[in-house]
Formats: structure tokens, sequence, C-alpha cells
């Protein structure tokens, strides 16, 4: 039997390079994750859901782009 569809959508395929050292991170956390849910998580799955959190600030009409990280209220930045 297949595995069913994570994404009920068009999809696109899309290599990634990482670190191994960030890649057994999210492998440590998928894990760690997959041990408390019902359903399974993978890396691909945090990988997708960190996009999906980026994608949301980048359309904030708030978000700068981490321009002005450190700012302080003196700054003139509020």
């Amino acid at each position: 039997m297949p595995r069913p569809p994570k994404i009920d959508e068009p999809t696109k395929t899309y290599n990634l390079l990482i670190s191994v050292a960030v890649y057994d991170k999210l492998a440590r956390h998928a894990e760690r994750l997959h041990a408390k849910s019902i359903t399974q998580v993978s890396v691909g799955d945090l990988i997708r859901e960190g996009i999906d959190i980026y994608l949301e600030a980048l359309e904030d009409e708030d978000y700068d782009g981490g321009n002005n990280v450190g700012a302080t209220p003196s700054d003139g930045l509020e």
C-alpha cells in the first residue's frame, strides 16, 4: 500500500544541501517529536514547517527582514 500524501496540493521536488551537523540536529528533533506524536515527523516535515513560518514572516507587513536585530528603542526604530 502506498504512503498517503503529506501535502494535499501540487508539489515540486527540490534538493537541499545542508551540513551534516544541521541535518543531525533536525533528525534528533524529528525523532523526539515523532515519539510524542501519533503521526510520523520527519526532517522534511521540520524543514517544510520552517519554510512556512519564514514565508508567513516575509508576508507580514511589520517584518523588516531582520534589519533591526539588536536595535534598541533609543535607536529610533520603534
